[in-house]
């Protein structure tokens, strides 16, 4: 991906996480790269991304439970290889709340990540599939679908890209890509944006159309926001919104009010304001934000 953003200092979503009705954890078996091994540096970027969500997000995700004759199968992408070779894992469980996401680096080519939720095979007695596949959210697929409610997916990362892994924008310059603002994007991806049959409901005519985003002109592939939307954070400022398709060097971007409108369009119960200290965080994050003026592809 490519995006032209604003660089930020420490962001929103690196506060406690204490009480999250989410619980994003992410499994690196498929790591086979080593991208992620003896790297805390890159686990810590990754843990800072999913509290951006975990910290807003207030839904009630049912457990999944395979055992006997219920069997509940992931299906997705190896995260670590370069032509995206299926893995599909039999009789998985999930504890209530529990998000699964496989991560992984390979050579990627341009793009600078990608990602999505997961496929699924499901089979059993009574409602265990129901209950599985929308994890208690109600009606999760097809053309009238108004919730999500993934087991999880997989992102993979660039293997080649210049990242930096830093927590705040220290030493983010022209010649690096900032790997916490991608990694948002692409748990974005997976939580549905883009991809959940609910944010299709509300795309027509090349706009997404929602109760909370009003109408907002998506790319040509219907994925992303238009290059150059823009958004005000907590009603405040005007900033590069995060899910638009181009990322310019030596940025961060933050999760703007607009993006995470669109999450609760798509069904996503999103809490009207994050934590105390965590606002607070972000807030002294302002103190070093720097107009990004060159424009470079990822």
């Amino acid at each position: 991906m490519k995006k032209h953003l604003i660089a930020l200092g420490l962001l929103l979503g690196l506060g406690t996480q204490a009480g999250a009705a989410i619980d994003i954890q992410f499994d690196f078996s498929y790591d086979s790269t080593g991208f992620f091994t003896g790297h805390a540096e890159r686990r810590s970027a990754l843990d800072a991304a999913a509290a951006v969500f975990e910290t807003r997000f207030a839904d009630s995700l049912d457990a999944i439970a395979s055992s006997g004759e219920n069997n509940f199968n992931f299906s997705f992408f190896n995260p670590s290889s370069s032509i995206g070779m299926g893995v599909t894992l039999g009789g998985q469980s999930l504890d209530a709340g529990v998000i699964r996401i496989f991560v992984g680096a390979a050579d990627l080519g341009s793009r600078l990540g990608m990602g999505g939720p997961g496929g699924f095979d499901c089979w059993g007695a009574g409602s265990f599939c129901v209950d599985a596949v929308s994890r208690g959210q109600g009606n999760t697929s097809g053309t009238g679908a108004t919730d999500f409610g993934p087991w999880g997916g997989a992102i993979s990362f660039s293997s080649t890209a210049n990242w930096h892994f830093g927590l705040d924008t220290t030493g983010l310059n022209g010649s690096t890509n900032d790997f916490y603002s991608v990694a948002v994007h692409e748990l974005a991806h997976v939580l549905g944006f883009g991809t959940a049959d609910s944010f299709g409901k509300h795309v027509g005519g090349g706009r997404f159309v929602g109760p909370s985003t009003g109408s907002v002109a998506l790319d040509s592939e219907g994925h992303h926001w238009a290059a150059g939307t823009r958004s005000a954070i907590e009603g405040s400022g005007s900033f590069a919104a995060n899910m638009v398709p181009a990322l310019l060097r030596g940025t961060r971007a933050a999760f703007t009010d607009l993006d995470y409108a669109a999450m609760n369009d798509i069904g996503w119960q999103v809490t009207a304001v994050p934590e105390a200290q965590t606002w607070a965080m972000f807030v002294a994050g302002l103190g070093v934000l720097t107009l990004a003026r060159r424009r470079r592809k990822a």
